[in-house]
């Protein structure tokens, strides 16, 4: 039997928490730009390090969030607390980090890459040239994680439990708290 409205508050979650990691990236881009034009009038090596630093700083950030952002507010993201839902682990008890890892696991290519490119780039020229050559794979990273969201969105919908991919792999599910 289909639950239409708990899958319609996970899709206003979901919404939600993908508004939050775009916020937390053009936030990270934000303070990049402000930190380069702030210390670009002290020293150009000063501010080139400081962008990377902030990239590197932004893209683990976003990393974390992706990945940990059930285990916030006791199993529930920012999305699931506004929605009232909270996920729950293989054993009944509020999501482990772990399990929050592996259930969004998809949805942290993108910046799973990012994170290894912005580690990259603190190494002058060498870091600079493979940082290059791995723009590519981060833009399908970045294609496959909302190519993700949106097949995952499609099983929540469709499968009559709500359940979706990453609830499978992790053996979690989203119940109303």
């Amino acid at each position: 039997m289909t639950d239409t409205a708990l899958q319609q508050k996970r899709l206003v979650a979901a919404v939600i928490d993908i508004a939050v990691g775009v916020g937390i990236a053009f936030a990270v881009v934000l303070l990049t730009l402000v930190a380069g034009f702030v210390l670009g009038f002290a020293s150009s090596t000063a501010a080139a390090y400081a962008g990377r630093l902030f990239n590197l700083i932004g893209a683990l950030a976003l990393l974390a969030y992706v990945l940990g952002r059930d285990v916030l507010f006791e199993g529930r993201s920012l999305g699931k607390k506004t929605q009232d839902l909270k996920v729950l682990g293989a054993s009944g008890a509020l999501v482990t980090l772990e399990e929050s890892a592996r259930r969004n696991a998809l949805f942290g290519l993108g910046s799973a890459l990012g994170v290894i490119a912005a580690t990259l780039q603190l190494f002058p020229c060498l870091g600079d040239v493979v940082t290059c050559l791995l723009t590519p794979l981060w833009a399908l990273g970045i294609f496959a994680s909302f190519a993700a969201a949106i097949v995952e969105i499609v099983m929540i919908v469709q499968d009559p439990a709500g359940i979706r991919f990453g609830d499978r792999f992790a053996r979690t599910k989203v119940v109303r708290a």
